[in-house]
């Protein structure tokens, strides 16, 4: 984390007001897009601008655009790399890292912890979701969210990152790959079950530290009911970073396409095509 403290809107500790907050952020991250599906599907878009960075500039670090969309000079933050947005930021160590929430009050990025955003715009920011927005954290589903945002994070969201980036740890690399696609047949079984599919991944079950009955039972169509809800946004990203891309960079060459999994591969297809779950933004990033 590239601040001491990723602070908190639930906790009282930042104010929720429309208009005071601008995100930076890239299509081509899975942290980020967490964040920007549940600005989208809430109605925060205007509430919450977006500053876009896409790629890393001369020192190394996320760069940012000018008025024109090309690298350059941000016009509201003032600062062409993501370090110069983070500088003034107490406790920051580098390097900066992305989401992240600038205070534009005080010009400091106040939070970078994309679960944390997600989890807040989704609760502390219910006073601004447009009419009829969808609860990502319905509070009688919020035992079975837990479950599922705690076991997503351990094998699946962390160990993506580390089997793509530790290439010079060929057997951490290799282990965190066996985490995320073993995570894979669990989560496809339990879809299957769930909508009367073929579990053709049943023995993934017996071998992997299955997710806790609380999640478990809550599954339906996705992973806390008939709806979808924070749980499946963490989960969505990470399958879109797997499919488009990142499979190619896994031990051995190229890991297999979430068809491998049926149950997996339609409950991606089915939240892909829904209205907010692709921006623009990311549809480019992600060559789409």
């Amino acid at each position: 984390m590239a601040i001491a403290t990723s602070h908190r809107f639930t906790d009282g500790d930042l104010p929720v007001e429309a208009g005071r907050y601008r995100l930076v952020a890239s299509g081509s991250c899975p942290w980020c897009r967490r964040v920007l599906i549940a600005r989208r599907l809430l109605g925060l878009t205007e509430a919450i601008a977006v500053s876009w960075t896409y790629g890393r500039g001369a020192d190394g670090y996320w760069e940012l655009t000018g008025a024109d969309g090309a690298p350059g000079t941000d016009p509201v933050l003032k600062a062409r790399s993501l370090a110069e947005v983070y500088a003034t930021t107490p406790g920051y160590t580098p390097p900066p890292t992305i989401p992240a929430l600038v205070d534009m009050t005080t010009g400091r990025v106040v939070s970078d912890d994309s679960g944390a955003l997600l989890f807040d715009l989704a609760t502390a920011w219910w006073p601004l979701h447009r009419e009829g927005a969808p609860e990502l954290y319905p509070v009688n589903r919020r035992n079975s969210t837990d479950a599922w945002d705690a076991w997503l994070t351990e094998h699946v969201n962390n160990p993506h990152g580390v089997a793509i980036h530790s290439k010079n740890d060929e057997e951490k690399a290799a282990a965190a790959a066996d985490t995320v696609l073993i995570a894979f047949d669990v989560v496809d079984t339990l879809l299957a079950r769930a909508t009367r599919m073929e579990a053709s991944r049943e023995a993934a079950l017996t071998v992997h530290d299955t997710p806790p009955l609380s999640a478990v039972v809550s599954v339906e169509q996705f992973l806390c009911g008939a709806a979808p809800t924070g749980s499946d946004i963490r989960l969505f990203t990470t399958v879109q970073a797997y499919e488009y891309g990142g499979r190619r960079h896994y031990p051995g060459g190229e890991a297999p396409s979430i068809s491998f999994w049926p149950a997996l591969a339609r409950w991606f297809r089915a939240l892909e095509a829904r209205s907010g779950w692709v921006g623009p933004e990311e549809r480019s990033a992600l060559g789409l």
